[in-house]
């Protein structure tokens, strides 16, 4: 696919096409959720970088879903493979294949961030083929997390992660939706929030 400066350039470990398929059409688009992709995985490299502790284990298998499922968006299904195997593990608390597996991980999801700056780096033009407000598809790593906190009801998660959504500049059916979820539980509805968040799922406004 060209760009007002030529051929998107290759990422290592993505499908640059499907990326852009899934995230809006454009490069344009597609460059602004790499952006903020890599941004959003470089600061969850630290859980990355340690085998979970027991009473973390919970906190890890919501991290590595929200990879699992940005990281396919964005055409990095390598990444995404890797992602679902430690998901996996981390509920059946298969410990040693964490411990096996994680570094090389991690290893991988740094790269992968290099290679996604090295790429953006090359161009920085601004593209005017596209009106397109990336909130959703770029905090969804923070949907993803929020979907299983509310699951396990986790109180203080589920208020840091919304307090963290309500500083993000997200669109108006992002924003709507974000506002019904802490009304919800704010009584303690944490079933009722799980169904609105699912529903805006569906709506195709954060790739699961």
């Amino acid at each position: 696919m060209r760009t007002k400066s030529g051929l998107l350039p290759n990422i290592s470990g993505v499908d640059t096409a499907k990326g852009i398929a899934m995230t809006g059409g454009t490069v344009a688009a597609y460059k602004q959720v790499l952006s903020m992709f890599s941004k959003d995985a470089e600061d969850r490299m630290p859980f990355f970088q340690a085998l979970p502790k027991a009473d973390d284990m919970g906190a890890f298998v919501t991290q590595v879903h929200a990879l699992k499922s940005v990281s396919a968006s964005v055409g990095a299904a390598e990444l995404s493979e890797r992602a679902a195997a430690l998901e996996a593990a981390g509920k059946a608390g298969d410990v040693a294949f964490i411990q096996e597996n994680l570094t090389v991980f991690a290893e991988c999801l740094s790269e992968l961030i290099k290679n996604i700056r090295l790429s953006l780096a090359q161009d920085d033009h601004e593209y005017q083929d596209v009106t397109y407000s990336p909130a959703p598809i770029s905090h969804s790593l923070l949907f993803h997390e929020l979907a299983e906190t509310l699951k396990s009801q986790n109180a203080s998660e589920v208020d840091r992660i919304l307090d963290e959504l309500n500083q993000k500049p997200l669109d108006s059916n992002a924003r709507e939706t974000v506002d019904k979820i802490s009304d919800e539980v704010l009584l303690a509805e944490y079933a009722k929030a799980a169904e609105i968040l699912d529903g805006f799922f569906k709506q195709g406004a954060v790739n699961r």
